[in-house]
């Protein structure tokens, strides 16, 4: 592969009715805002059984524009895509690197300035998306990813698993060098947690609505949240026991600061089957119960059993919990019966929100996050 400045890797699978849009806007964002430097976009596929490559193998970028079409180099998920694209991009010592995923709906150009500039003009080595996104969408980040990430690592990031990114050849360098490198969908919380546990530059960048193919799964969580949570916890723990030293000693409160009210356009609703969240939940609490009895405190236990809802405090407490359980025993399991809890702490989430609009059910989400914070010494003392 040639020497390039700029390298936009598409993640696709089974993309076939969004990938020449994102491709088209792609190759227009490029031609429009860096026409002076060298460009390549790379769809990297993950096996796809549709006609997502056959399309991208037609599609004609803007002249200046090289475009290469790959499989994954090695099989696994989101994370192999990535690793293949971090790897083309060395091999053309790439200045920037910037990964969208191949159902990304609204995507426009000015997307593509916005994640190079500030890799180009060294004012940071991740840019990190802000969507605007549904009360009800992005479940995981909300009651999990978000306050986690933001109360160990002091990294006020709202959305830290966005699912693309703008980085420096420092960052995607030192990424691929990284011993705990995953495959999966654990790729996004990895990409952030180590940006900001080797203290590299990041930004919030886009402010924007975010529209995928994917938000339709949410009704369908067996298939797709499920095994994300996964993916996502399981890497999240993994790497708050490998960066143990650092966020000891690096603690940054941000407790104080203040939710800021949005005026800004108002992000789609998002639908969410809670009847079969709650189905889910009853069958999964009883085969996990022997697994939540090891992990958690009594008392959490009894109150959790005499409301059959998790408060934020609580939640709190569960999750610091589950991560110790985490780093001190091989069980992949609690994994699982974590995945029943945040569940529930969903149903009581969207509850408590039902009847909010949006920046009344953010400010639910802040206070939620301030009281990870709070509750840092717990965890220390536990860990």
């Amino acid at each position: 592969m040639n020497e390039t400045d700029i390298v936009v890797g598409i993640l696709s699978k089974n993309v076939e009715a969004t990938i020449l849009h994102v491709l088209n806007v792609v190759s227009e964002g490029l031609h429009k805002h860096f026409s002076e430097y060298e460009k390549t976009i790379i769809v990297s596929d993950g096996f796809s059984s549709d006609k997502t490559v056959e399309l991208a193998n037609l599609f004609q970028p803007y002249n200046g524009i090289k475009k290469l079409v790959t499989h994954d180099l090695t099989k696994g998920g989101k994370g192999a895509g990535v690793r293949t694209i971090f790897m083309m991009a060395r091999e053309a010592n790439a200045k920037a690197v910037v990964l969208i995923d191949g159902d990304l709906l609204s995507i426009k150009p000015e997307w593509v300035r916005e994640f190079i500039s500030p890799i180009l003009y060294g004012r940071a080595d991740l840019v990190v998306p802000y969507y605007i996104r549904d009360k009800y969408d992005g479940i995981i980040t909300n009651n999990l990813v978000y306050p986690f990430t933001r109360a160990v690592y002091g990294l006020d990031i709202r959305q830290p698993i966005a699912g693309e990114y703008g980085l420096s050849k420092n960052l995607y360098e030192m990424l691929l060098e990284h011993p705990l490198f995953p495959l999966d969908f654990g790729i996004d919380i990895f990409i952030v947690t180590s940006a900001a546990a080797n203290q590299m530059e990041i930004r919030e960048g886009i402010f924007s609505l975010k529209i995928h193919e994917s938000t339709t799964h949410y009704i369908k969580p067996e298939q797709f949240l499920i095994p994300m949570f996964r993916q996502v916890t399981g890497k999240m723990f993994e790497l708050a026991s490998y960066y143990e030293d650092y966020w000891k000693n690096n603690r940054k409160g941000l407790h104080k600061m203040k939710t800021k009210s949005f005026l800004g356009q108002k992000p789609i609703p998002t639908r969410v089957d809670i009847d079969k969240m709650k189905k889910y939940f009853e069958k999964g609490y009883a085969s996990m119960k022997n697994v939540i009895d090891k992990v958690l405190p009594q008392k959490i236990i009894r109150d959790l059993e005499s409301n059959m809802n998790i408060d934020a405090e609580t939640w709190a407490e569960i999750v610091y919990n589950f991560a110790k359980y985490y780093k001190i025993a091989d069980d992949k399991s609690a994994i699982d019966a974590l995945k029943i809890l945040w569940l529930l702490r969903f149903i009581t989430y969207f509850n408590e929100v039902k009847d909010m609009e949006w920046n009344e059910a953010e400010e639910v989400i802040q206070k939620q996050a301030r009281i990870f914070e709070d509750k840092m010494n717990y965890f220390i003392s536990i860990y």
